[in-house]
This record gives structure tokens, sequence and C-alpha cells, in this order.
């Protein structure tokens, strides 16, 4: 997901799927993988539209995993060295966990910014709630 990161002025949004698993007996989970942008996605500076290719991917790496792999998320890019969801973002956020099915309790929505990436959390009936804040090693 870094190496996506708008760090100059011509770099596009960029954005995909997260997909992994939830370990058993615990509360936690891993994140094996994540698509990367595809040619039908929609990107400009400020605005990314993840496009059906990242769905049908994953779908093919669940079927493949005879059910292993999860979908657990969707990410993106923002040009700014301290992300933060936009409006935008958070209605997405929230059409996922409406409308997709994915295992567990919630889904997971990290933002890339050009120093830092958050990640935040929603679960059927809560709020968004951010969960986590990596600072780039520079730091």
């Amino acid at each position: 997901m870094r190496s996506h990161a708008q760090h100059s002025m011509l770099q596009r949004e960029a954005g995909g799927v997260l997909l992994g698993r939830h370990l058993l007996d615990s509360s936690d989970l891993v994140v094996d993988e994540v698509t990367v942008p595809q040619r039908g996605d929609r990107r400009s500076r400020f605005g990314f539209f993840r496009s059906k290719q990242h769905s049908a991917l994953a779908q093919a790496k669940w079927a493949a995993s005879k059910g292993t792999v999860a979908y657990l998320g969707l990410w993106h890019t923002h040009p700014e060295s301290d992300p933060t969801p936009s409006s935008v973002d958070k209605h997405d956020w929230e059409k996922a966990v409406a409308m997709d099915s994915f295992q567990g309790a919630e889904l997971f929505f990290p933002i890339v910014g050009t120093e830092r990436i958050r990640v935040w959390t929603k679960s059927r009936n809560g709020p968004i709630r951010e969960i986590l804040e990596l600072r780039d090693e520079h730091d």
C-alpha cells in the first residue's frame, strides 16, 4: 500500500481490497494481501473509484482458497501527510458494511498518507472509529 503513496503532485489516488484471515480462538486477523489499482479504476489526484475488478479478484482468491481467504476491508491513498477520511470515504465505508458480504464483526479502512497510515473500522451497528496510526519509519 505504501508503494502507492502520493509523494508527487502527479500521482493519483490508488486503492484496493484487503484480503486475509481471522485467527481461530482470537479476535486478531492477518492481512495477507491487498489488491492494487486495476485498469478499470477511476483515479484522480483527489479521488478514487474502485472498479468491480477488485471484487472479482477477491472472489477468485476466496474460491481458490476454499473459503479461507476473507474480505477484510478497503484501502486507498490520500495526498496528505496525515490522512483523514472525507465525507465520501465515510459514506463508502457505511455502504460497504451495509451491503458487502464479510466474515467477522467489522471491516477495516486504511488510508495511506505520505507520512502516516491511519486505520478506521466500522461494524454493522457501530460508529466509524479510528483504531490505529502507523508513522513512516523516518518519523
